[in-house]
């Protein structure tokens, strides 16, 4: 017998598995977006809204606040629209909106209501019903005694049958009490005040959908705190007699408490819509001291980043300054709260001088106009990041030096 010597096992060799490598998405703190200023024309003089207070639009005129009514008296209104770039953003999430009812139209209260009232309106009338019978039978406190007699014992004439006719209209009096008790205590019994009656009666009139109010809810936040914030809903809508293409426009607003970045539910209902309207478009709008802040739901929103928000500007500070002879400026590189701690007061505050090349990058970064002295380490990190609109000659892009102030940077 031939025994082999044993072998070792071996593994089967099995492909080498690649390296992940993380993917990096750059941040995209801008936005541009289509942003929407509202106006209020008062003695043919349009005034931008800059606040909001219950249910007044609130206006500066001469200086002086003025107040609005949504509801009631009609405004002209004009929206005017602005390609907008901005650093400032909210999320805006769990948008639901639609038709719905007030509360003096809704169907299931309206029918609880007059449920409730049929109610009341029977118990009462089977209470004065019992009353009525109770002094029937007491013959409302008339009694004639039909064997009266004159002293000298002689029967008095017409006794008797005043007597017997005081009987017959106490007796027709209770029948006929009893017959109405009898009526409302049958109708308290039925289904006309029951809420099964009431819920069924709701359905048919919701089934034919005259709604007279528009419901918003969401939930909102913001990374920086916004103190004076509200919302403003544009709806298109027409109602069920107009002519067809023929839209409406209704616009209505509530203020909000102060929020930050914990998000904060909103409900809003606003009534006085034509009962049976359709709505055709209905956009929300977020605003801060008159100002609006985009959400996610902004009309044309894009997220860019730094160096793409750096690319739309210089289009146009180009476009804007085709002639012009200019120093560089910053444009964009805001530092945020955590950035600015690692500087001293002194720092943030100070007036830096930066190199900045025809493309708009940085060169290097000083602490005098003469560009002789370098900035600290901190400082030129933050205006290295910065992006610069170029010096221009003429319309045409050259070298130049900016002057920065960290805390004026508005992007």
């Amino acid at each position: 017998m031939l025994v082999l010597p044993a072998l070792p096992l071996l593994a089967a060799a099995s492909p080498a598995t690649p390296a992940v490598i993380p993917v990096v998405t750059e941040a995209k703190p801008y936005v541009l977006y289509m942003r929407t200023d509202l106006a209020i024309e008062q003695n043919k003089k349009l005034y931008p809204v800059k606040d909001v207070h219950g249910r007044m639009f609130i206006i500066s005129v001469k200086g002086e606040p003025v107040s609005v009514p949504m509801t009631g008296e009609s405004h002209k209104l004009e929206f005017q629209h602005k390609l907008t770039l901005t650093r400032n953003s909210a999320a805006l999430t769990g948008l639901v909106s639609g038709r719905a009812y007030t509360a003096a139209r809704d169907p299931k209260m309206k029918r609880q209501r007059d449920a409730v009232l049929a109610e009341a309106v029977m118990g009462d009338n089977a209470s004065l019903a019992e009353g009525k019978y109770i002094a029937a039978l007491n013959k409302n406190g008339v009694f004639i005694n039909s064997d009266a007699r004159a002293p000298d014992g002689t029967p008095l004439n017409g006794a008797a049958a005043s007597a017997a006719a005081v009987d017959k209209i106490s007796a027709d009096a209770a029948a006929q009490a009893f017959q109405m008790q009898s009526q409302m205590e049958n109708l308290r019994q039925s289904n006309l005040t029951s809420g099964g009656f009431a819920h069924l009666a709701a359905e048919a009139d919701e089934a034919m959908e005259m709604f007279d109010a528009v419901e918003v809810r969401f939930e909102v936040a913001s990374p920086v705190f916004l103190e004076k914030p509200y919302v403003v809903v544009i709806t298109r809508f027409h109602a069920r007699d107009d002519k067809p293409g023929v839209a409406r426009n209704a616009v209505f607003a509530k203020a909000l408490e102060g929020f930050g970045a914990k998000p904060t539910k909103v409900e809003i209902l606003h009534g006085g819509f034509p009962p049976g309207f359709e709505i055709e478009e209905l956009q929300v709008h977020l605003y801060n001291e008159g100002r609006e802040v985009p959400t996610d739901i902004a009309q044309k929103r894009v997220p860019l980043t730094r160096e793409e928000a750096f690319e739309y500007l210089k289009i146009d500070y180009f476009r804007g300054h085709k002639t012009d002879s200019l120093p560089a400026t910053p444009a964009v590189g805001r530092p945020d709260k955590q950035e600015l701690s690692r500087l001293t007061p002194k720092q943030i505050e100070a007036t830096y001088f930066v190199k900045v090349n025809k493309t708009g990058r940085p060169g290097g970064v000083f602490a005098d106009e003469e560009c002789t002295q370098p900035a600290d380490e901190a400082v030129a990190a933050l205006a290295g990041a910065t992006r610069y609109y170029p010096a221009l000659d003429q319309g045409k892009a050259v070298d130049g030096v900016a002057r920065l102030i960290l805390t004026q940077l508005e992007l």
